[in-house]
């Protein structure tokens, strides 16, 4: 008989990884549909969407004159590659407003950008109203947003966006990152309005320039369209030389632009309420504003 042969050993093969990769995560996406139907002097839900992070409420008894619909963010705020998509439209007598239930948050992002998409109908005759709470950017955030409008004539909108960069009371300042907003109203078939704003890099070194935002650490665009504009602007230009802030407002023809600069979050609430309780006539903010 012949020798026996050894048994031979299984190769072990070694894959190398890089472990500075950063892993891929599971992303927020949430997308909310609403829409409103006016119906005597009141308005009605039409249709109501939700899926992934983003829901809808709708308070009852709420003392205001028009319906009010709640949107909530489930995730607690977002980062690279989130990404939420909103639609709202009105129909023709419909009153009601759309806010959210706390601020937006943008946290420090591993490279890719968070993305919040609006899109706003409002038929002949509708009364619209887009409030959302402020969005905060904190270090690192990267956030591209739009905020696009279309209108019919005859119909009425108060659009409102905010943003405060970090806390500073807590010594946060916002050093890197990125703030892409774009705003584009449509008047029938008209493109009447068309805003951009890039914030890159060192975004509080930014805005410490005298022509760029002289210090600001909060601001707010506020959109107004319909009639009796420049009736608007006549109650809003004393009220914006009583602010401790800088404020503007200007009547662009089909819009109402109104800009406000404040050295924190704090100073822009206040006069941003003060802003949207003058436009809506007295009307009070939704009850979320006040919790």
């Amino acid at each position: 008989m012949g020798a026996s042969r050894p048994a031979k050993r299984p190769t072990l093969k070694v894959v190398a990884r890089n472990s500075c990769a950063p892993k891929r995560l599971q992303r927020a996406q949430g997308s909310a549909r609403v829409s409103f139907h006016g119906a005597a002097g009141k308005a009605t839900i039409g249709e109501l969407y939700q899926a992934g992070c983003l829901k809808v409420r709708l308070p009852r008894n709420t003392p205001q004159q028009s319906m009010e619909a709640v949107l909530v963010n489930t995730s607690g705020g977002l980062t690279d590659g989130d990404r939420l998509d909103v639609s709202c439209s009105w129909g023709d007598g419909a009153s009601a407003c759309v806010t959210t239930q706390a601020c937006e948050r943008i946290y420090k992002s591993r490279g890719d950008d968070a993305h919040i998409s609006t899109k706003l109908h409002v038929a002949a005759g509708a009364d619209a109203f887009w409030l959302p709470q402020e969005t905060i950017v904190f270090h690192g955030g990267r956030l591209r947003r739009s905020t696009a409008v279309r209108m019919e004539s005859g119909a009425r909108l108060l659009a409102s966006e905010a943003v405060i960069l970090g806390r500073p009371a807590m010594g946060e300042e916002v050093r890197a990152g990125l703030l892409r907003d774009r705003w584009t109203v449509h008047l029938d078939s008209k493109r009447v309005f068309i805003d951009s704003l890039e914030l890159d890099g060192d975004i509080a070194a930014r805005l410490d320039r005298l022509a760029t935002g002289s210090g600001a650490r909060a601001f707010a665009t506020i959109v107004l369209c319909g009639d009796a504009l420049e009736a608007a602007r006549a109650l809003l230009v004393p009220c914006l030389e009583t602010f401790d802030i800088s404020g503007g407002c200007s009547n662009l023809g089909d819009v109402l632009l109104v800009r406000l600069l404040a050295p924190s979050g704090y100073q822009l609430r206040k006069a941003l309420v003060e802003v949207l309780q003058i436009l809506r006539k007295g009307q009070a903010l939704p009850r979320v504003w006040s919790c």
